[in-house]
């Protein structure tokens, strides 16, 4: 008898951690993860986001703009993009996160204005259309990196 209760036991014990196996398992899908509050530094990042105020590009992949009037851009509180290229206005609406950035379709009337200028104001557009990261550049600037290029923006005076 002594053989057959220790054996009973363990199939008992077997059982009872397979059950609990099984609960946790079944809770772990009913429960979605909580998302990590952020840090302090991702926090104060966002924060550095320049809202409201007018920035002009210094920086397209690398090179400096070559257009006669500066390209500019401003950032609304109401997640809404205005500007100039350089040649032609641009507007489009934004979501941004910590470190991330979306831009919706870029709205803008293409007129030419020649060589050069056409082709800068194109890659400034296509960088902001496919922008996904952004982070602080300087005291009020920033960058926005993506898949089809590199724009860096400084406070306009």
């Amino acid at each position: 008898m002594p053989q057959t209760s220790c054996k009973i036991l363990a199939v008992a014990a077997m059982a009872l951690i397979g059950l609990t196996a099984t609960a946790e398992a079944q809770r772990s899908r009913r429960e979605p993860p909580r998302p990590r509050p952020p840090s302090r530094a991702e926090v104060e990042t966002y924060m550095r986001f320049p809202v409201g105020e007018r920035l002009a590009v210094v920086s397209i992949n690398g090179a400096r703009p070559l257009a006669p009037d500066r390209p500019t851009f401003t950032f609304t509180t109401g997640l809404r993009m205005t500007g100039f290229g350089g040649c032609n206005p641009v507007n489009a609406d934004y979501r941004r996160g910590v470190d991330d950035i979306r831009f919706g379709p870029l709205n803008f009337v293409e007129r030419r204005c020649g060589g050069e200028i056409d082709r800068q104001e194109r890659a400034i557009f296509w960088a902001i259309q496919g922008a996904t990261r952004w982070r602080p550049a300087g005291q009020r600037g920033m960058t926005f990196t993506g898949r089809r290029g590199t724009v860096t923006f400084a406070r306009a005076f």
